[in-house]
C-alpha cells in the first residue's frame, strides 16, 4: 500500500509520499551510473548535481502522483471559478483539453548537497515537480542550535514561498533529518520552493528531483 498524504497551505497544497520499494531500488541502480553535469540547467549553488535515466518504475510512480494530486485537490477541466483559474496556473487548459492528455515524467536528476550548500527559491519546468531525499545525515534540532536567537529558526529546511490571500508573501517549511529519507514531496512545478544550507556534518546531503509534464498519448 503507498503513502500518499494531501497537505493544504494558504496557497497550491504537496503531496507527502513514502517511496515504495521498487522505486527506490530503480533508483540506488540509477545512481551508481554518474549521469550528465546537470548544474547549467539548475538554480542550486551546488558543486554536485547529475542527470540521471527515466526508468520504468519511477516514470509509473509519478505519473501516479500526478493524478493523485489532481484527484487529493479536486481539480478537473470542467471547474469554474477560482479553482479554474488554480488548475490553470498549474497546467494550461488547452493541454488538458488534448485528444488524449497524459502525465510523462520528462526530467530526473540528483543532487549532492554539502554543508553551507543552498538552493534560493525557485520555480521548475512542466505541471509538476518533486523531491525525494535519499539521505539527511544530521539532525535538525542540532541544526537549529547553531543560530538559536534567529525567529523561527529554519536551518537546513526545505521550504515553499507563495503569496498569501492579501497578496503578502508567506512561506511553509519542513524540517527534515533521517526520518525524512525515501518520502516526498510532489507539487506544482510553478510553486516557488528551495533549500536552506545545514551546518552540522560533513557527509552530503542526497536528493533526486524530477519534473512531469503533461503530454498528448
Amino acid at each position: 500500500m503507498i503513502q500518499i498524504k494531501p497537505h493544504w497551505i494558504k496557497s497550491p497544497g504537496w503531496l507527502h509520499a513514502v517511496v515504495p520499494p521498487s522505486v527506490r531500488e530503480e533508483l540506488l541502480f540509477s545512481m551508481q551510473t554518474r549521469g550528465q553535469d546537470a548544474r547549467n540547467t539548475l538554480r542550486g549553488h551546488l558543486q554536485e548535481e547529475y542527470t540521471l535515466p527515466i526508468t520504468k518504475e519511477v516514470s509509473r510512480f509519478a505519473q501516479l502522483l500526478a493524478y493523485q494530486y489532481m484527484e487529493q485537490f479536486n481539480l478537473h477541466p470542467s471547474m469554474t471559478g477560482v479553482q479554474a483559474n488554480y488548475l490553470a496556473s498549474i497546467i494550461p487548459l488547452e493541454k488538458l483539453q488534448q485528444k488524449n492528455p497524459d502525465f510523462e515524467l520528462g526530467k530526473l536528476w540528483v543532487n549532492y548537497q554539502s554543508k553551507h550548500d543552498f538552493n534560493p527559491a525557485h520555480i521548475h519546468t512542466g505541471a509538476f515537480s518533486f523531491v525525494i531525499w535519499v539521505k539527511i545525515p544530521y539532525d535538525y534540532r542540532k541544526e537549529q542550535k547553531v543560530y538559536p536567537k534567529v525567529n523561527g529558526n529554519e536551518t537546513a529546511a526545505f521550504y515553499f514561498s507563495y503569496n498569501s490571500t492579501l497578496g503578502g508573501q508567506e512561506s511553509h517549511h519542513i524540517n527534515l533529518d533521517s526520518e525524512w529519507e525515501w518520502s516526498m514531496v510532489f507539487f506544482p512545478a510553478k510553486m516557488y520552493h528551495g533549500v536552506n544550507p545545514f551546518y552540522t556534518s560533513d557527509e552530503k546531503r542526497i536528493s533526486i528531483s524530477g519534473n512531469v509534464y503533461v503530454v498528448d498519448k
